[in-house]
């Protein structure tokens, strides 16, 4: 986030508005994600009168901000206004813009562990965010994440910097296509966020282009599972369609093999793909790897090398985080 400062912020002669100032600028301090931009004179003189013990650090802050295309801006200004109202850029007090300084980012995560898991280890920088309270990577859990939603698109500031990540939950590639929607009969829960994220600006929320968090495991952590399941679905006879099997319970649990009656709907999604396999293949296929798959994420080593696709939608994410910090 650029934090840009109007020259008459440090010649008002008001005390009250010097610690204001005061107060703002050791949050920068604090907070050194954001890029402060300012006459670098006046703020220089400004902080030997006011803040004497951070001349030479401000020095350096000024000359070494670099702001990025996209940021999030906020202009501080002595006419300002005492709260953000609207899409940024804002122009605010220094009393006001210390609201928006302070608070961390939010990252909503339906499963904060393995998904987490999944962020740190697709962008690297995110555990130093995190630590450096930047972040805050929060549980949204299914149903309780459209209520997240909710009220983030209905708050002038939550809008901007609160971000969500959640799974495709599609199976089947064409479910990807604009315009889709699940069948009667039954459901789809990243369809159900995608129409509710649109009050929000569009990147801050990322729709993952797999099925769920799990359909991202390297073969790696899966083999000592099941060797002959991720075998399987690596092999080209599965091809893409890996990214939509159901990790956890298998062609079972989507009614796939074995068929169920209940499940018919849902079954038919995968447009016969399974089905098509040889049977030892769909035999294979017909149990997952279980509920707990997912703590394989902590087994992947530090320096994978992810895919291209994965790359790419780690980078749209971290970008969009960057651009808000």
């Amino acid at each position: 986030m650029i934090v840009d400062f109007e020259d008459a912020c440090w010649t008002t002669g008001s005390a009250e508005w010097d610690r204001s100032l005061v107060e703002l600028l050791v949050l920068l301090v604090k907070n050194e994600q954001h890029a402060i931009l300012a006459d670098s004179n006046a703020l220089l003189l400004w902080c030997a009168r006011c803040l004497p013990t951070h001349v030479e650090y401000f020095k350096i802050r000024l000359a070494a901000a670099q702001c990025r295309a996209n940021s999030l801006t906020v202009y501080v200004s002595v006419g300002g206004a005492a709260a953000a109202v609207g899409a940024p850029p804002w122009i605010l007090t220094a009393n006001a813009a210390q609201d928006i300084v302070s608070a961390p980012l939010r990252l909503f995560l339906e499963n904060n562990k393995s998904d987490q898991m999944f962020v740190e280890a697709t962008i690297p920088a995110f555990a130093k965010w995190r630590d450096s309270s930047w972040v805050t990577a929060v549980m949204g859990g299914g149903t309780a994440m459209q209520g997240d939603m909710k009220l983030a698109a209905n708050d002038d500031v939550a809008r901007w910097r609160t971000f969500f990540l959640f799974d495709s939950d599609r199976l089947h590639p064409d479910e990807l296509n604009p315009g889709w929607a699940p069948p009667g009969g039954d459901r789809c829960q990243g369809h159900q966020f995608e129409s509710l994220c649109a009050g929000l600006p569009a990147n801050r929320w990322h729709r993952l282009s797999r099925r769920s968090i799990e359909n991202y495991l390297p073969q790696a952590v899966l083999v000592p599972l099941n060797q002959q399941l991720a075998i399987t679905l690596s092999s080209p006879s599965v091809g893409n369609m890996v990214k939509h099997f159901n990790f956890k319970e298998g062609l079972a649990g989507d009614g796939v093999s074995p068929p169920r009656a209940t499940h018919a709907v849902r079954a038919s999604r995968s447009k016969g793909f399974w089905l098509a396999l040889t049977a030892a293949e769909v035999a294979t296929l017909q149990n997952g790897f279980g509920s707990n798959v997912s703590n394989e994420f902590s087994n992947i080593p530090a320096n994978y090398s992810w895919s291209h696709d994965v790359v790419s939608e780690a980078a749209s994410l971290s970008d969009a985080l960057q651009d808000a910090l």
